[in-house]
């Protein structure tokens, strides 16, 4: 692996790095998108009083980095990818339009099968899920280069099961935004 990709390990196996220029927005409240029901736009949901949340701007917009994720995957070719959010048991997916959507078709076919495959839970799932032509899954977890988020034991856990679940069907993926990030690399790993 030295043809300079940066990996990092992720559920005991090496997965690409994806480096974004994506600039931080200036601070903002964080919107309670764990509250939005499908149909509703995430501009709708409450925005909190006392949290701060790190968004991204993608040409002039503000948006959370898992919807410019997902965005960016819709556009190299995955069939449907969301940005998640999970709370409690409930998982709320967000698409590239900023809408919630309903958890319907292959995605929740999806999300029953690693929920099972994950002990009756989706902890750890990763900042966005897609489909790709052929019937692969794409799963990307982004990591803010300037609060420098890590990896922790429930994300590798979950990373282990998706795996034992989808074999070689998952591309599972880090991408570090903000920051000084290196220019764009291609999206599926």
């Amino acid at each position: 692996m030295t043809d300079g990709q940066r990996w990092m390990t992720y559920g005991d196996v090496p997965v690409a790095v994806l480096e974004r220029r994506w600039p931080e927005a200036p601070a903002l409240p964080y919107r309670k998108t764990f509250r939005l029901r499908p149909g509703e736009a995430w501009d709708e949901a409450d925005v909190s009083t006392s949290l701060r949340e790190r968004y991204t701007l993608v040409d002039g917009e503000v948006v959370p980095v898992g919807v410019a994720i997902a965005r960016e995957a819709v556009e190299d070719g995955a069939t449907w990818a969301f940005a998640t959010e999970t709370f409690a048991l409930r998982v709320v997916l967000l698409g590239p339009d900023l809408v919630c959507a309903a958890p319907e078709g292959a995605v929740a076919q999806l999300l029953g099968e690693l929920r099972e495959a994950n002990g009756g839970g989706l902890g750890g799932l990763p900042d966005v899920i897609g489909g790709l032509p052929g019937g692969g899954v794409l799963m990307r977890e982004a990591h803010n280069v300037a609060s420098r988020d890590r990896l922790g034991s429930v994300h590798h856990e979950f990373a282990r099961r998706a795996r034992d679940l989808l074999g070689d069907r998952l591309d599972l993926a880090v991408v570090e935004w903000g920051g000084a990030a290196a220019p764009r690399a291609a999206v599926a790993s």
